[in-house]
């Protein structure tokens, strides 16, 4: 059995050593060729991507066909446009007009069917003859507002041409004037409200409460005498 000196078996080893080195640096040298590989690549794609895109085409002008060749050259730009015959007055049909009709319009009535209401009596009055005589009863008369508003009332009397006085037992409110030859006129001073009425109590002539008028009207409507 041969045995090695121990020199040679160092001698190895310290071969081995010096050439790790130089092992490390070639693994390195090819780890930077092979990125400087994918770099490259990597930078020639985007180049690719990035290239400029295509011009939209460009179309040119083109000549009407109808377009005359023996005159001069037409501008491609202007359009010709042949004018469309108009028509005449003679071939338009005349469009129709609306006739009236005697049927009145929806919604509406007339005038003449509206029917017709009786005008309401403002004021009302009634002349009641009393007795004979000073100590009699006297006359009364009643005026009555059976409207929905408020009237204004005058109340003219005509007797015989020898009735000098007319009083009133109660003249508040009242007031009585003579215009002579037996006629006489009681105003209310204020507005009869709606609804409501008035009795007064009259003294004709010289206590001859029982005189009946000749007429008795009240804002120009009749009164009920009796």
């Amino acid at each position: 059995m041969a045995v090695r000196p121990d020199g040679a078996a160092d001698s190895r080893a310290a071969r081995v050593l010096v050439s790790v080195p130089w092992i490390v640096v070639l693994l390195g040298v090819c780890a930077l060729v092979v990125l400087l590989v994918v770099a490259l690549l990597s930078f020639r794609g985007r180049e690719r991507e990035a290239g400029p895109q295509a011009a939209p085409p460009a179309f040119l002008p083109t000549v009407p066909a109808g377009a005359s060749t023996t005159g001069g050259p037409t501008p491609a730009a202007v359009e010709r446009r042949s004018a469309s015959p108009r028509p005449s007055r003679s071939s338009r049909s005349p469009s129709p007009r609306p006739t009236a009709t005697g049927s009145p319009t929806p919604g509406r009535t007339s005038v003449l069917s509206a029917p017709t209401t009786p005008a309401e009596d403002p004021v009302s009055a009634r002349y009641q003859v009393g007795t004979n005589g000073w100590n009699g009863e006297s006359a009364i008369l009643s005026v009555a507002n059976p409207s929905s508003r408020s009237v204004d009332w005058q109340v003219e009397l005509a007797f015989d041409d020898d009735t000098w006085a007319l009083r009133v037992a109660d003249d508040s409110g009242v007031s009585v004037r003579g215009r002579g030859d037996g006629n006489f006129v009681v105003r209310g001073t204020r507005s009869l409200e709606p609804g409501d009425s008035r009795t007064l109590r009259l003294r004709v002539g010289l206590g001859e409460s029982a005189q009946r008028p000749l007429t008795c009207t009240i804002n120009g409507v009749d009164c009920r005498i009796g």
